[in-house]
């Protein structure tokens, strides 16, 4: 069973995808043992609250329709919705640049923190690359460029790391954060640009007004739905930097941040990894009408089986792991940590999976479980600041994610699972 799954066509696109990905995001965690002695808590806070800021903008850049690029069969509808994404990027931005223009003050002073009003203006700018990187992201994903994805990845990280530790040594403050973040994103749009001009220049006189605007009509539902399920689940996500930013301390948000990040970007690596080649694999199994509940069934056991004891080892000994690694200062970024881990397991073992109510167009339901995903969890902070207690507040936001994202994967399972019967009623109908 071991030796089949290594040597799969699907194993080894995955490890294309994470080999380069691997070593950006290990010298991007590698680099926060210096950053842990340039930068103070304080300055990831503000870093955090740009970050959440920009997680829910970047939601609202391409409108989602660059999911969709991977869902037609037809070559020129996915190079269409492409482009669709990047035009719509385009507009937002403009707009964010508009809103941020005149309501600058007041939007910093809603969000508790006025150090962040200077980094206001950059949100627009990093929508509108975010946007146009993610449109080329999933054209490449369509087109089984796995090499470019990695390379524009890797770019993204190395850069984005380099310049947060030169400029931290150079400007105090949390300038260094937010600029070098920008510097990756520009690097990473920038791959993704040359390949396509690269390999579809001639194709982009394929794209045009009247097909953009019959797909957009087609693909009504990623707006309609995706958008604003993106909008509330990142929300839902940032909850506790802005609730720590604005009831606790910025330094707070800092730790919170600071220790999620370190958990989250590794376990990211490896479910965006997972999920683009999977994602790839079961859409073109489900257009052929071929089953795909013996592939999420394997995926899912697979996962559970190489991650239960680096998540084990995190959640028994976190804060000392963070003391002995970033120093004393940073123990409680681990204490926050291990607080989270029983919700993190379970996103991880669900994120590659998050993609099938697009595919069965049950985006309606999705968008419903984060809604209630969002009012558990801002009854559940509201809790705990009425308490007073920063770490009460951090059980009452993990126990309630973790009930419903429990919910989620095993939603996500029985889709899998309905897809399989229905093929299996209709080929019994035919004979």
């Amino acid at each position: 069973m071991h030796s089949r799954l290594i040597h799969s066509k699907f194993f080894r696109n995955v490890v294309t995808l994470m080999s380069g990905t691997t070593l950006g995001q290990i010298i991007s965690l590698a680099v926060y043992l210096i950053l842990s002695k340039i930068y103070t808590p304080g300055d990831f806070g503000v870093f955090a609250l740009y970050m959440s800021i920009l997680s829910i903008t970047n939601i609202t850049a391409t409108a989602k329709y660059e999911l969709a690029v991977m869902m037609p069969r037809e070559e020129h509808k996915g190079l269409n919705l492409t482009g669709l994404s990047a035009v719509i990027s385009v507009v937002v931005s403009l707009l964010l640049f508009c809103l941020v223009l005149f309501f600058n003050q007041s939007i910093a002073r809603m969000l508790g923190n006025e150090q962040i009003a200077p980094w206001l203006y950059l949100i627009p700018l990093s929508t509108l690359l975010n946007g146009f990187y993610q449109s080329l992201n999933y054209w490449s994903n369509r087109k089984k460029r796995f090499r470019t994805m990695t390379t524009a990845s890797l770019g993204q990280s190395l850069t984005n790391s380099s310049v947060k530790v030169g400029a931290g040594f150079m400007v105090a403050g949390p300038f260094g954060l937010i600029i070098g973040s920008l510097a990756g994103q520009i690097t990473g749009f920038f791959v993704f640009l040359q390949q396509f001009l690269k390999h579809d220049r001639n194709r982009i006189p394929d794209i045009n007004q009247r097909d953009m605007r019959s797909l957009a009509k087609e693909y009504y539902r990623f707006p309609k739905f995706n958008m604003l399920h993106g909008v509330t689940n990142n929300f839902s996500g940032s909850l506790p930097v802005f609730i720590l930013t604005s009831w606790f301390s910025s330094a707070a948000a800092g730790l919170y941040s600071f220790g999620f990040t370190m958990i989250f970007r590794p376990m990211s690596l490896v479910t965006t990894a997972f999920s683009q080649v999977f994602s790839q694999r079961v859409i073109t199994k489900e257009n052929a009408g071929q089953k795909i509940l013996p592939d999420v069934r394997r995926l899912l056991v697979k996962m559970f089986q190489f991650s239960f004891i680096p998540f084990g080892i995190v959640a028994i000994f976190a804060p000392q792991i963070f003391k002995f690694v970033f120093g004393p200062e940073w123990e409680t970024a681990g204490t926050y940590t291990r607080i989270l881990i029983p919700w993190l397991y379970l996103v991880f073992l669900s994120a590659p999976f998050s993609f099938l109510p697009d595919l069965f167009k049950v985006q309606r339901r999705a968008f419903f479980i984060d809604v209630i995903k969002l009012v558990v969890r801002i009854i559940a902070m509201a809790a705990g600041v009425h308490s007073g207690d920063i770490i009460l507040t951090l059980i009452y936001f993990s126990t309630g994610s973790l009930l419903v994202t429990a919910y989620q994967l095993v939603w996500f399972y029985s889709l899998a699972r309905k897809a399989d019967l229905l093929k299996t009623e209709k080929s019994e109908e035919k004979t």
